[in-house]
């Protein structure tokens, strides 16, 4: 079953009780979600959810990924499928693509995700798209051990990066999470 609105709904309340202080970020996402079309849907705007994963090691470094032709590094992540049945399943599915890691052996810190951010996009003509803004949900998960198979895909880049170099409110959130994680 696809992901609906309802389950939408559900992680971004879950999150704003987590996350008091980020009420005012999901409210928009929350009213489109109960009175708009689907909100996982690549075509729905003004506003649509995105899913990314975190991927960290035991000593706390972050996956990073950049696929050719792309020059910058990211963490793997993307819109929602259709066959996606849950927000963390699709941030899996990215891992999986992205990364070419499997879920099998990873460990998800919550059904939750960590962080949820968004994003403007510029409109495209050419491909009739409007700005919009995506809504990316954040998933954190472990994995025992840093070294990864060779990617079987051409083209998938990887690097493990310090926690340090991730910017921004997802890094607060992580380096507060390997701070409890290490008493």
């Amino acid at each position: 079953m696809a992901v609906t609105n309802n389950a939408v709904i559900g992680v971004a309340l879950g999150y704003i009780e987590a996350n008091p202080d980020e009420t005012d970020l999901l409210r928009s996402l929350i009213v489109l979600a109960l009175h708009g079309p689907p909100v996982v849907t690549r075509s729905t705007t003004p506003a649509h959810v995105t899913c990314s994963a975190v991927l960290v090691s035991p000593d706390w470094r972050v996956l990073q990924t950049r696929r050719r032709p792309a020059r910058n590094w990211r963490l793997p992540g993307g819109h929602i499928d259709p066959e996606d049945q849950s927000l963390l399943g699709a941030a899996l599915r990215h891992l999986a693509t992205e990364a070419d890691v499997e879920a099998n052996g990873l460990i998800p810190a919550s059904v939750l995700p960590v962080d949820v951010t968004a994003h403007p996009i510029d409109a495209v003509p050419a491909l009739s798209e409007p700005e919009h803004v995506h809504y990316e949900a954040t998933f954190l998960l472990h994995v025992d051990d840093r070294t990864l198979p060779e990617p079987s895909a051409r083209g998938i880049s990887r690097r493990w990066v310090n926690l340090a170099d991730v910017r921004g409110k997802l890094g607060d959130k992580l380096r507060l999470a390997s701070n409890r994680a290490e008493v």
